[in-house]
């Protein structure tokens, strides 16, 4: 399906699979970061379908609410349309001054970052939405390393998804780039809460040795034609 954000004209290509059948719903624009709301219904009157929606529109759109009571289906959080080639991640982190650090690393290497403002909210992102990174405080939202919810769900997902998923841990026990941790969480990469302000850095370091990990693997796929 095409969808087209109706305010600076964008268009994406969404792959079926993603587009709940015959029911409206929410989509953010990685463009000029509106919201729309799509109506797949209107597909057989044109090839684009989309309408420009104010927040407050936004607001009387269908809910996860709605989707509780059965009234309507609805996503939780919108599907999230990228342009091709554009990287995207998750950052599941809510104290302020590592927030502040994530997102301003995120922006100078031109990933488009999605904020979870709670656990259901990035379960629900996950779900609907591929990433190429995501950034995990293990506090988020009051969790810890033991016990949590995100870690949980991302740690059984099947290796031929998990590995197109690049998952940093933002941990105040472990050690940055330890390795061993990083193996033992399930996890790409590991940084200190105590070394945030240098996650640029850590993150470029770190996604360079996952990139010379898998290149044999990635440039076997591409050439037969699976990756």
């Amino acid at each position: 399906m095409r969808i087209q954000c109706t305010h600076c004209q964008a268009v994406f290509n969404v792959s079926a699979e993603k587009v709940p059948k015959g029911q409206q719903f929410k989509a953010t624009c990685s463009k000029c970061r509106r919201t729309i709301i799509v109506d797949p219904q209107s597909a057989g009157r044109g090839s684009v379908v989309g309408m420009d929606a104010s927040f407050s529109e936004v607001g009387d759109a269908p809910t996860a609410i709605a989707g509780d009571l059965d009234v309507t289906s609805a996503y939780d959080s919108p599907l999230e349309v990228l342009e091709e080639g554009a990287r995207s991640a998750l950052v599941c982190v809510d104290e302020p001054g590592r927030l502040k650090a994530v997102r301003e690393a995120l922006e100078d290497l031109n990933y488009y970052s999605s904020m979870a403002s709670s656990v259901k909210e990035a379960l629900s992102k996950l779900r609907y939405n591929q990433y190429d990174l995501v950034m995990l405080d293990e506090e988020f939202c009051g969790e810890n390393a033991e016990n949590n919810t995100i870690l949980r769900y991302l740690q059984p997902m099947p290796m031929s998804t998990r590995r197109n998923i690049f998952l940093m841990l933002i941990s105040s026990q472990f050690k940055t780039l330890d390795n061993l941790m990083a193996f033992a969480k399930s996890v790409n990469a590991v940084i200190n809460v105590n070394d945030i302000q240098r996650v640029k850095l850590v993150l470029e370091r770190a996604m360079a040795d996952h990139r010379r990990f898998y290149k044999v693997y990635w440039d076997l796929t591409r050439s037969i034609g699976i990756h």
